[in-house]
């Protein structure tokens, strides 16, 4: 297929495909006012959808959001869930919150974390790769009955981003020697390539169901999700950005992604939800709304690093996910 990327808003989208949401389940992770899954939240809202459950560590991060919600459109159901990705009994417990909710017609995984500070989470895990992936997998597998109930055209999508084109996963040590040889961006590398495998593989997976599953690049969109960034890495990206093309794991080169807005970020999560020009490509990695599977290294494109990267989370999670 051509690759037609295109920086669009979120209007743009919904005023194409959002018909197809009307009347539907949707759960978001990570909503807060200065997130993309804030933003994603109050656009979805527009498209007249039956319930939005609204995903964050605390109920104060949600508030902002449901009062726009309900001002702009009062028809349509929120709900809030109580969710920690750091601690995986936190999150077997929000599934658990929602054993009244049948099903889910889509899955919007956005919650992470960029560049902290070397830690762990509650389960043991390098901070990045727990909630910004191990996490994920869990709450994926727990809540694929109720994406199977809402039937084809369901979809889970799971947010990356940009840096996955300089990830791999260390598989003989994901924690970096407890912090002894961390680098925060070797890490956030590492949670999204892990994200965007964990992709592929489930997206093959579920292909037969017609449920659509992708990992979606964001762009490059200033929101929370900086906020263990130092003050100058704004600066930081410009130098970047002078200095010419980043190269990826392969010696591809490739160009840091301009600032957009969270309309823009929030664009590229609403085509892979619904966008019928994707449906058969399941799996993929999209950027700019199009299928970008073109802009991956060959670790992440390697099958065998699926499987392999599916074993390991299946065992420190101890989780086991069997499709």
């Amino acid at each position: 297929m051509s690759h037609n990327q295109q920086v669009l808003r979120s209007e743009v989208v919904l005023e194409k495909h959002g018909k197809s949401l009307a009347g539907k389940t949707v759960l978001i992770t990570g909503v807060s006012d200065d997130s993309i899954a804030g933003e994603l939240a109050l656009q979805l809202a527009s498209a007249n959808p039956k319930l939005l459950i609204l995903s964050a560590r605390a109920e104060s991060k949600v508030a902002g959001i449901q009062e726009k919600i309900i001002s702009s459109n009062p028809n349509v159901q929120t709900r809030f869930l109580n969710m920690d990705l750091s601690d995986l009994s936190a999150v077997r417990k929000a599934v658990d919150d929602l054993s009244d909710v049948l099903h889910i017609d889509h899955l919007v995984c956005v919650a992470g974390i960029m560049f902290p500070p070397y830690n762990k989470t509650k389960d043991g895990f390098e901070s990045q790769l727990g909630v910004n992936y191990l996490a994920n997998f869990v709450l994926v597998k727990l809540l694929l009955p109720k994406v199977r109930a809402a039937g084809p055209s369901s979809s889970i999508v799971i947010m990356a981003s940009s840096m996955a084109r300089q990830g791999k996963v260390h598989f003989d040590d994901v924690n970096f020697s407890n912090g002894e040889t961390y680098d925060p961006m070797v890490a956030y590398g590492q949670s999204n390539a892990a994200r965007v495998m964990f992709v592929k593989r489930l997206g093959e997976k579920l292909k037969d169901e017609q449920i659509r599953v992708f990992s979606v690049d964001p762009g490059a969109v200033q929101s929370g999700l900086q906020r263990h960034c130092p003050p100058e890495f704004l600066d930081q990206v410009a130098e970047w950005k002078k200095a010419g093309p980043m190269v990826d794991m392969d010696g591809n080169t490739f160009e840091i992604p301009p600032w957009t807005s969270t309309s823009e970020g929030a664009a590229t999560v609403i085509t892979g939800m619904v966008d019928p020009a994707i449906s058969g490509y399941n799996g993929s990695y999209l950027n700019q709304n199009a299928v970008s599977d073109h802009e991956l290294h060959s670790h992440i494109n390697d099958t065998n690093n699926w499987t392999r990267l599916w074993e390991l989370s299946e065992n420190l999670t101890q989780q086991n996910f069997s499709l």
